[in-house]
């Protein structure tokens, strides 16, 4: 199994030899800017910089899913930043998820090399001159790559409208920023969301043009070695996120969409607002003809959890090998903390194995019932149920064991406090192995943690042609597929859904078949972090109230289940944009701050 690039670290620990063509011998402590850039090996350490500020894990907010700042999911740490933001903990003076400075100083190591690590003073390949400015070249496109990285990382977070209602982006860092320069703050402007976006697929068409399309083969430099780098595939999947989220309504100018209430917002120029989706989905479907994409690849529990085979599917992944987030995730009664732990919302958000939405009682169940036995819902729910929710009743991965969150059951919060608060455990992202944190012999599984995955380009797609054509039956000229298409792939793939009525019906209409995707890539991307900024730019109500279940066990042993309250939510509009930091506005009186912030 493959799993370059999980932790480089820089180079140069140790004595150099002396040499006419090297550096005199030194260590470590003794080695400046100028001779890092004459050993190739601490010159790539800087870009590997960048790389590693990339998380590991999923759970990589404080120890945990940013779901659990959705409907999706609640942590029952109240001293993590997770929990912080839905308790409105979220001011001027403090981000508790903020990005700003470490984004930034990534961004100083990748722009460090562009200017410096590939000048004819540092040689990749001494014998062979072509190599070398193959590997040159390679290594451009990567620091394209995380350039466009970085500066997504930080316009996702801060990207938003001023009080003057015109959508902003962040400071840009075309160039390594020098103290000196960095003291003059009053130069670093907001460009507009569009320019932002604009720098950034820029950077990312010349990573698509420098990049290999894979790393195959033995060769050291372009071989299975360097699995784990960037490629074109990577460097595709992300443009097509860009461009998403630069139609999404709320990263326009306020006169063209408006923000007008929790959950609310208006489109007061339409034709404007189309074009813009019409842009971006003829720039998506040029990505889904490129090689390798185009085909649905469904996530499994053994692509991310317990691996012995990488996924078709990643375009770009981290990897780590460790029990971590077992320890954070698995039930205490196999020694977890059980810190992010499924709602009941996202529950009700799955489908029936018939297509209808568990809501639905054409979905063979009737949630309406105060008395109905939820047992007989978890049986019907698509594939994509068990994958990502572990349930009362439930298996716990390879124990043989039911999970019982009845009071007074081994999994319920009477055995521990750190146990469910919602009656639900998380399934996804962690190992079957459910021996693997018993305190006499722990063991380790191989994680995937998957940032980038080609199927996320056909969701990106039907989402924007949806927008863009007005009716999900259509497929634009030039265009692979309709957006129709892609969901009936997905939902018959993932969910095993294969009679869909349901799916026609939602077709009917540009609007239904918009909440029909929202829901697709809330049950897709669940647990990867991409629920917490699809509600934001698509103004979804954030201050909903988070479900659990209380699991009662019965005199003749049978269950009752009581839907209840977990937690209320106290976001605000201006929730939908974060607040630049205090510190930055402080320095630089011309920084403009986002709606409700200033």
């Amino acid at each position: 199994m493959k799993h370059i690039l999980g932790s480089c670290v820089l180079a140069g620990l140790f004595l150099f030899c002396a040499c006419d063509d090297t550096l005199d011998t030194k260590v470590t402590w003794q080695i400046g800017d100028s001779d890092t850039w004459r050993v190739p090996e601490l010159a790539q350490g800087v870009l590997y910089k960048a790389y590693n500020g990339i998380a590991n894990r999923p759970d990589c907010f404080d120890n945990n899913f940013l779901d659990c700042a959705t409907d999706n999911a609640v942590t029952n740490l109240r001293s993590s930043s997770v929990y912080k933001l839905n308790m409105g903990g979220m001011t001027a003076f403090n981000n508790p998820i903020g990005n700003w400075s470490n984004a930034y100083n990534m961004l100083n190591y990748v722009n460090s090399f562009l200017e410096n690590g590939l000048t004819d003073q540092v040689q990749y390949n001494r014998t062979d001159p072509e190599v070398d400015k193959q590997i040159k070249l390679r290594l451009e496109g990567e620091s394209y790559f995380l350039r466009a990285w970085w500066h997504f990382e930080l316009l996702k977070m801060y990207g938003g409208k001023a009080k003057n209602g015109k959508a902003l982006g962040i400071p840009l860092a075309d160039h390594f920023i020098s103290q000196d320069e960095a003291a003059q703050n009053g130069e670093f402007l907001r460009p507009t969301y569009q320019a932002t976006v604009d720098f950034i697929v820029n950077d990312l068409d010349n990573a698509i043009e420098l990049l290999p399309n894979v790393y195959q083969g033995d060769d050291l430099e372009f071989g299975n070695t360097q699995i784990g780098r960037a490629t074109k595939a990577a460097a595709a999947v992300l443009k097509s996120r860009v461009l998403l989220y630069s139609a999404s309504p709320a990263m326009q100018d306020d006169d063209v969409t408006k923000i007008t209430g929790m959950g609310q917002f208006e489109i007061l120029n339409p034709t404007v607002y189309q074009a813009k989706w019409e842009a971006v989905a003829k720039e998506i479907n040029k990505i889904l003809g490129m090689e390798g994409f185009g085909t649905y690849v469904p996530v499994t529990a053994s692509s991310i959890a317990d691996v012995q085979t990488e996924s078709s599917d990643y375009a770009f992944r981290k990897y780590f090998n460790s029990n971590l987030l077992e320890g954070l995730h698995f039930p205490p009664f196999y020694y977890g903390s059980a810190r992010a732990t499924p709602s009941h919302n996202l529950v009700k958000a799955f489908y029936a194995k018939n297509g209808y939405p568990a809501t639905d009682v054409r979905s063979g169940v009737d949630l309406s019932d105060p008395d109905f036995d939820l047992t007989q819902l978890y049986a019907v729910l698509d594939n994509r149920f068990a994958l990502n929710v572990y349930y009362h009743s439930a298996t716990f991965g390879d124990s043989g064991q039911p999970l019982d969150m009845s009071e007074g059951g081994k999994d319920s919060p009477s055995f521990s406090e750190n146990a469910t608060r919602t009656g639900y455990y998380l399934a996804k992202f962690v190992s079957k192995k459910s021996a693997m944190l018993n305190p006499i012999q722990t063991l380790n599984s191989v994680h995937y943690n998957p940032l980038l995955r080609k199927s996320e380009v056909l969701l990106n797609f039907a989402e924007a042609a949806n927008e863009a054509w007005g009716n999900p039956m259509v497929k634009a000229e030039g265009c692979l597929y309709s957006a129709y298409e892609i969901l009936k792939t997905i939902r018959s793939q993932a969910g095993g859904i294969n009679f869909d009525l349901y799916l026609d019906e939602m077709a009917q209409s540009k609007d239904s078949f918009r909440k029909l995707i929202q829901n697709e890539r809330r049950l897709e991307f669940t647990f990867e972090n991409h629920r917490y900024f699809d509600m934001r730019r698509w103004v979804l109500p954030l201050n909903e109230e988070v479900e659990g279940v209380a699991v009662t066990r019965k005199e003749d042993g049978t269950f009752s289940f009581k839907v209840q309250k977990v937690e209320q939510r106290k976001y605000e509009v201006k929730n939908y944009f974060m607040p630049l930091p205090y510190a930055e506005l402080e320095k630089n009186k011309n920084l403009m701050n986002n709606q409700g912030w200033e």
